[in-house]
């Protein structure tokens, strides 16, 4: 997952840490007893940070449509949509569709990350 977001979307790693867990993480996620692999993600502004759980360990699920998830999807603001669409469909992304001109000066595309999670590219402006 990591590789995805900073080989092919160009975030750099602020931070890695794994196996971490204790009292104070449990408390924040509301889980007693959980151990993660995080990392922290930085970027274009703003952060994205990973986490895998090690425990509680997650219950497979059956893949679903987009809308029956709560949070259905993030957009990362791009510019040169059309040549990252390109590069990522070399490496092999899976997209929804090409970059779609929703109205004048705004383009998007749907994208799925390593774990089916959507990530929408946004582009304003020509």
């Amino acid at each position: 997952m990591v590789q995805f977001y900073r080989d092919l979307l160009g975030f750099t790693v602020d931070w890695d840490m794994d196996h971490r867990g204790g009292e104070g993480l449990s408390t924040v996620v509301g889980m007693p007893q959980a151990e993660a692999h995080m990392v922290m993600l930085k970027g274009f502004g703003m952060r994205i940070e990973l986490f895998h759980y090690y425990e509680p360990r997650g219950v497979a699920s059956p893949a679903s449509r987009q809308c029956d998830f709560g949070l259905t999807h993030f957009a990362l603001q791009v510019r040169r949509m059309h040549e990252i669409y390109e590069r990522l469909v070399v490496a092999g992304v899976r997209f929804n569709c090409p970059p779609k001109n929703l109205r004048p000066g705004v383009w998007a595309t749907y994208m799925q990350d390593p774990e089916d999670n959507t990530v929408e590219l946004v582009q304003y402006g020509d």
